[in-house]
């Protein structure tokens, strides 16, 4: 069928091959190994976004936490201070 989507070809491994036997069992309705394969991708880019969000939010967690011990280090008027100690 033609397309303009990017297209790939995928050998089937033996672990990819008991993966879509586990995916069989779970869509029995599904017609084809294409589609359980399909299903197994969409599954695991659902997965994947969920760990992305949580390592996302672990970052910016530890960035809140280094900005909170960041906090006091230079007093209030620090850029004031510096940029007096440099000639116009």
């Amino acid at each position: 069928m033609p397309t303009q989507r990017t297209r790939h070809m995928i050998t089937e491994s033996d672990e990819l091959a008991a993966c879509l036997d586990k995916a069989a069992k779970l869509w029995p309705n599904c017609k084809s190994r294409t589609e359980l394969l399909r299903l197994v991708i969409e599954e695991g880019s659902k997965a994947l976004i969920l760990q992305a969000d949580a390592v996302k939010a672990q970052r910016m967690e530890a960035l809140r936490n280094l900005q909170k011990i960041g906090t006091g280090l230079w007093p209030a008027d620090f850029d004031e201070q510096r940029k007096s100690e440099w000639p116009e």
